[in-house]
């Protein structure tokens, strides 16, 4: 399989076109989206992911450039400001995820950048070629309340490179992880679950469809006992999706439907539980984007699917609930440099903007992560500005519905 990355930086900063002509139906960012941060105090960093636990928790992890390497990043709100706090001394990574269950219990996923004095796209993994046998693992980290620890995770076989694609975490006991093995030299991955057990990381074998090995591609949940993994299974270059639920005794396996025949098939690149049995699922044809193509939505009940309105978006970035159960996404728009968010309302999607200031300040965005803020009707978003590709640029953190 591909690597199933989520839509680069790199590729939104070169796309300048306003948008403000091109959205008849997009809402003012004055409306409800503002900044947390302001742009000018985040200069030279991405933030990739967001997480919150209550009204006076939540994170966001990601890097930041100090002029000769890529450093990791992970600042914490606790009710009245974001602040950095000190993660475990691990040199030349960036922080990709985040999970938590409790704001004693937070689990953070990244890699290995490039080498000092070069910066790689955002979540992309190195072009394929030669270079030497040595494998490069994930870093984890956990936050128990009081200081970050890295928590150790067995090496890729020789050659390849480990990535983070997707975690969540539910105890300090236990957390899920999908990672990939990548190897330089094919540019091919290898996809698989795994369980921390409060001691390891286990591998977890997935059912498999006749023949056609099963690869992880998300894992979300809302308990060990209503987990959930989206999958895809591979014929002839082609990718066919599924959903797999676990009940914390067993799995349960079904197809994703999808909009139509595509010659590569489809992906599911997010997975969005809706309350216990309930799921919404988000994907995208199977090739690198953009393709005009609209991504899909769906919900699952356990029972019967249930498509929504075509996704305003060929590729859907991020995915989520906010506080109130409403589900966001954000993406693009074809000509449009910035991204912008879509919530559904039940019949339709309504697309908003980022507020202004980053359209002001950067030639380009990404929205990278959204996390529900429980206790509120809120939504946090995390991500980055940037321009002249990666040259420049700022982390963006964002929320709708707080204050």
């Amino acid at each position: 399989m591909r690597g199933v990355a989520r839509r680069s930086a790199l590729t939104v900063s070169g796309l300048v076109l306003g948008l403000s002509g091109l959205l008849t139906s997009t809402a003012a960012a004055s409306e409800g989206w503002r900044l947390e941060q302001p742009l000018d105090s985040t200069v030279n960093r991405i933030y990739f992911g967001v997480t919150a636990t209550g009204a006076n928790d939540a994170w966001t992890v990601g890097s930041a450039w100090t002029g000769s390497a890529e450093v990791p990043v992970a600042l914490r709100w606790d009710g009245t400001k974001w602040a950095d706090t000190i993660t475990a001394p691990v040199t030349g990574t960036r922080l990709a995820d985040v999970s938590a269950s409790a704001p004693d219990n937070v689990w953070a996923t990244g890699d290995h950048t490039t080498e000092a004095g070069t910066r790689r796209p955002a979540l992309q993994p190195r072009a394929a070629g030669p270079r030497a046998a040595a494998s490069r693992s994930i870093v984890i980290q956990r936050w128990d309340g009081k200081a970050w620890t890295g928590v150790e995770h067995p090496k890729p076989p020789a050659g390849m490179d480990g990535f983070p694609i997707d975690i969540a975490a539910f105890s300090p006991r236990s957390a899920w992880l999908v990672a990939s093995d990548f190897d330089p030299k094919t540019g091919d991955s290898t996809y698989h679950l795994e369980h921390w057990t409060g001691k390891a990381w286990e591998p977890v074998e997935i059912p498999q469809v006749g023949a056609r090995p099963l690869q992880p591609t998300r894992v979300s949940g809302t308990g060990d006992d209503d987990l959930w993994v989206s999958a895809a299974a591979t014929t002839d270059g082609k990718e066919t999706p599924f959903l797999l639920h676990w009940d914390g005794r067993s799995w349960r396996q079904v197809e994703v439907p999808v909009p139509s025949e595509h010659r590569t098939g489809w992906l599911v690149n997010h997975v969005v539980p809706d309350g216990r049995g309930s799921v919404y699922v988000v994907g995208r044809v199977n090739e690198w984007n953009p393709t005009g193509i609209p991504a899909f939505v769906t919900r699952w009940d356990g029972q019967k699917w249930a498509p929504l309105a075509a996704s305003p978006f060929d590729e859907i970035n991020a995915a989520a609930l906010d506080g109130s159960g409403k589900l966001w996404t954000a993406g693009w728009v074809p000509g449009g440099g910035h991204i912008l968010m879509a919530a559904w309302t039940g019949t339709e999607w309504r697309k908003d903007e980022l507020p202004p200031e980053v359209a002001k300040t950067a030639e380009g965005s990404s929205i990278l992560g959204f996390a529900a803020v429980p206790g509120t009707p809120g939504v946090l978003a995390a991500g980055l500005g940037s321009s002249g590709g990666l040259q420049s640029t700022w982390g963006v953190i964002a929320s709708h519905g707080l204050r």
